[in-house]
C-alpha cells in the first residue's frame, strides 16, 4: 500500500524540469495573458460605448422632457392669445362688436374683417353668414398669429403666461419665459441642462403675412460620469408646430353654429307669418327664409333664393298660364318642411322647380307640375307620388320615405351616384321610369309587381327587396322645427299709431343707418300708399322710393300693394295675425321683390318692446366656441445633428 502511494506521488510533482519544458510553460503563459488582455479591453470598450449610448437616450428624453414643458406654457400663451381674439370680436353678452377697432385692417390690410364692418354687412345683406364667419375666423386667426409672432421674437405681446407658483409678473416675452422659470425648473427638477432654446419663424402664406408656424430647436446636454468637465452628451429635439390651425389635432376657430342652422327668431325671416301665408303672383324672395304658421299657397311665379322655406300646415305650389307670370324656380340652401302634405300642380305651359338641400314632408308629397325637382336629401312620413311628362325628380344622397314611392304616366326618378333610397313600396307604370346611376341603392320593403320591375333602368345600382332595413332618421332639425314655438313671447297688444305720416300706422326710424331703416307697424293693414304718408312725415322726405330704404313691415292684417308696377323692398314682412296675403291689386302680375335684410341693433329693441319679439344670435357667439386640448399642431418632432 505504501508504495502504490510513493507511486501516485511521484507522478503528481516532478521534482525535475528540463530546458525544453520551461519554455513551453512560458510561452503558453504568454499567449494566455495576451488573450486576458484582450478580452478584458473588448468588455472595458463595450462598457464605454453602452455607458455612452444610454447616456445619448437618457439625453434625448431630456430634451422631450424640455418639450413638453415648452408645448405646456406655449399652449398657455395660445389660449390666452384667443381670449384676447374673442375679446376683439365679442361683447361680453357673447354677440358681434358693432365698432372698428382698426387692429384687424392693420394686420390684414382689408377693413371688410373688422367685427362692425362685417356686422354692418351681415345686416345689410351684402354678405352671407358663411362669409360672416369665414371673416371673423381670418380675422381671429390674424390676431392670435400677431401676439405669438411678438411673444416668440421677445417684442412683449399682450398674450401672456403666468406660472401659478410664482409671484413674477406674467411673462410676455421668449426669453424671460426661458431663462427665469423654464430653465432653472427644469434643471433643478431632472438634472439635464437645458442650453437654448432657438425659434425660427416660417414665412406666413396667410392673415396678412404673419408666421402661420415655427420650428423649434431645444438643445440639452448632461455631464459624463466619471469623466472631465469638459465632456458632455448633447442632443437637440426640433419641433415643427403650427398655430392656429383648422385641421383634425388642432382648435378650430371657426364657431360652433347654433344647434339648427334654422332661426329661431321671425326677425331671421323675410317673410314670417304667424298664421297661414298666401303670396301674390310673381314674388321674388332673395336670402332669408320663408315661414308660415298655417298653410302655405304659392300663386305662381314664385322666384326664391332663401335660406328656408317652412309651412306648419300644407303647402300649395301653382301655376298660371297667364304669359305674364313666370314659372316657379326655388331654391332652398337648407330646408324645406312641410308638416302636412305637399302638393305641386300643373298648369301648361308653366313649369316648378324646386332645388333643396334637405326637404321633409309629413304627409302626401304629390309633384304633378312639370318641372325639375332636385332634392340631396328627402324625408317623407308617408306617399311621395309624381306623375305626368315632364315631373323628374332627382336624389343625389338619401330618400327615405315610410309609405309608397309612386311614379305614373310619363314622371321620372332618378337616384343619383351612390345615393340610398328607403320606401316601404313601389310602383312605377304607363311610361314612367326609376333610374339607378352607378352606385346607387334602392331597398324596397316589399317585392312590387312585374310591371314596375321592368320600368326601373338600373345603370349600376343594386336593388334589395326586402324588409330587413331600418329607415334613417330624419335630422335633428326637422325634429326642431316641429317642436318650437315660434311664436312664443309674443304681445297681444295692439301695435303702435302715430300722429306722424298715416293716422293708421306708426313708425320708428333710425337715420344713423345708411340707407336709413324703419319699421312700419299697422294693427289691421299695411298698404303701400300709407306706407308712403308715414315714412313721408317720419323722415321728411319729398318723395318716397322704398328701394333706397331699408323697410321692415309689421301688421296683424293684410300687406297690400296697388301694383301699377314691380315693387322692390329691402327688409321684411312680418304678420302677426292669422292670415298674411301679400296682394297686388290693379295688376296681380306686377310683383314683389322682397330683399331680405336684418334690422338695426335700435329697430330691433323697438319692435321687442312693440311686439314682443326678440332677435336670434345674428352671428355665432363666444359662448358656442369649441375648446380642444391644444392651440397648435405639431408637423415634426425628432431629434436631430446640429
Amino acid at each position: 500500500m505504501l508504495e502504490k502511494i510513493s507511486c501516485l506521488k511521484d507522478r503528481m510533482f516532478i521534482k525535475k524540469v528540463d530546458g525544453s519544458v520551461l519554455i513551453v510553460v512560458i510561452i503558453v503563459i504568454a499567449v494566455l495573458s495576451t488573450i486576458l488582455l484582450g478580452t478584458m479591453s473588448a468588455v472595458l470598450a463595450s462598457l464605454n460605448q453602452s455607458t455612452s449610448i444610454y447616456q445619448k437616450s437618457a439625453t434625448g428624453y431630456g430634451a422631450e422632457s424640455a418639450a413638453e414643458e415648452f408645448l405646456y406654457y406655449f399652449n398657455q400663451l395660445l389660449e390666452d392669445a384667443k381670449n384676447i381674439a374673442y375679446g376683439y370680436y365679442y361683447k361680453g353678452d357673447g354677440t358681434l362688436k358693432d365698432i372698428c377697432p382698426g387692429r384687424v385692417r392693420w394686420l390684414l390690410g382689408d377693413e371688410s374683417y373688422e367685427p362692425g364692418k362685417i356686422l354692418d354687412d351681415l345686416r345689410h345683406g351684402r354678405i352671407s353668414r358663411d362669409v360672416a364667419e369665414d371673416k371673423v375666423y381670418e380675422g381671429m386667426k390674424a390676431i392670435i398669429r400677431d401676439e405669438v409672432s411678438r411673444f416668440m421674437n421677445d417684442v412683449g405681446s399682450d398674450a401672456s403666461i403666468k406660472v401659478e407658483s410664482l409671484s413674477l409678473p406674467e411673462f410676455k416675452k421668449l426669453s424671460d419665459l426661458v431663462e427665469l422659470y423654464i430653465k432653472p425648473h427644469y434643471e433643478s427638477l431632472t438634472g439635464y441642462e437645458l442650453d437654448d432654446i432657438t425659434v425660427n419663424a416660417w414665412s406666413g402664406t396667410t392673415s396678412g403675412s404673419l408666421p402661420d408656424g415655427y420650428t423649434i430647436y431645444i438643445d440639452v446636454s448632461k455631464k459624463r460620469a466619471g469623466t472631465s468637465s469638459d465632456k458632455e452628451v448633447k442632443r437637440a429635439l426640433r419641433l415643427d408646430v403650427r398655430i392656429a390651425d383648422d385641421s383634425g389635432s388642432s382648435v378650430n376657430l371657426i364657431l360652433n353654429p347654433s344647434p339648427t342652422p334654422v332661426p329661431s327668431s321671425p326677425l331671421d325671416y323675410a317673410i314670417f307669418s304667424k298664421g297661414a301665408l298666401n303670396t301674390n303672383k310673381n314674388l321674388t324672395v332673395e336670402n332669408g327664409s320663408v315661414y308660415s304658421g298655417g298653410d302655405l299657397t304659392i300663386h305662381g311665379g314664385a322666384v326664391f333664393n332663401i335660406d328656408n322655406l317652412i309651412s306648419k300646415g300644407e303647402m300649395m305650389i301653382n301655376q298660371d298660364s297667364d304669359s305674364r307670370c313666370r314659372d316657379n324656380n326655388i331654391v332652398v340652401r337648407n330646408i324645406i318642411y312641410v308638416e302636412k302634405s305637399l302638393k305641386a300642380n300643373r298648369i301648361s305651359p308653366r313649369s316648378t322647380n324646386i332645388d333643396a338641400k334637405t326637404i321633409y314632408v309629413g304627409q302626401e308629397m304629390q309633384l304633378y307640375g312639370a318641372g325639375s325637382y332636385k332634392f340631396v336629401q328627402l324625408f317623407s312620413d308617408s306617399n311621395v307620388k309624381l306623375a305626368g311628362p315632364g315631373v323628374n325628380m332627382e336624389v343625389s344622397a338619401l330618400a327615405s320615405i315610410r309609405g309608397t314611392l309612386e311614379v305614373i304616366d310619363g314622371a321620372t326618378v332618378t337616384l343619383k351616384s351612390n345615393s340610398a333610397v328607403y320606401c316601404n313600396s313601389l310602383v312605377v307604370r304607363n311610361g314612367s321610369r326609376l333610374i339607378l346611376e352607378n352606385g346607387a341603392k334602392l331597398y324596397v320593403a316589399t317585392t312590387p309587381d312585374a310591371s314596375t320591375i321592368i320600368s326601373i333602368q338600373n345603370n349600376g345600382g343594386t336593388i334589395s327587396y326586402s324588409s330587413s332595413f331600418s329607415y334613417p332618421p330624419t335630422p335633428a332639425e326637422i325634429d326642431e322645427i316641429r317642436n318650437r314655438d315660434y311664436t312664443s313671447g309674443l304681445l297681444i297688444t295692439p301695435l303702435p299709431a302715430d300722429s306722424v305720416g298715416s293716422p293708421q300706422l306708426g313708425s320708428t326710424a333710425d337715420i344713423t343707418q345708411t340707407p336709413p331703416q324703419i319699421v312700419i307697424y299697422g294693427e289691421s293693414f299695411i298698404n303701400d300708399n300709407e306706407a308712403r304718408l308715414e315714412i313721408l312725415g317720419r323722415l321728411s322726405l319729398p318723395t318716397v322710393d322704398f328701394s333706397t330704404l331699408q323697410l321692415h313691415l309689421i301688421s296683424r292684417g293684410n300687406i297690400t300693394f296697388v301694383g301699377g308696377g314691380m315693387t322692390i323692398l329691402n327688409g321684411s314682412i312680418i304678420s302677426l295675425g292669422n292670415a298674411l296675403d301679400v296682394n297686388c291689386l290693379e295688376n296681380p302680375y306686377a310683383g314683389l321683390t322682397l330683399k331680405y335684410q336684418t334690422p338695426s341693433p335700435s329697430i330691433q329693441q323697438d319692435i321687442e318692446n312693440n311686439t314682443g319679439i326678440q332677435p336670434s344670435q345674428i352671428i355665432y357667439t363666444e359662448a358656442d366656441a369649441v375648446g380642444r386640448k391644444t392651440l397648435y399642431n405639431i408637423l415634426r418632432r425628432n431629434i436631430v445633428i446640429k
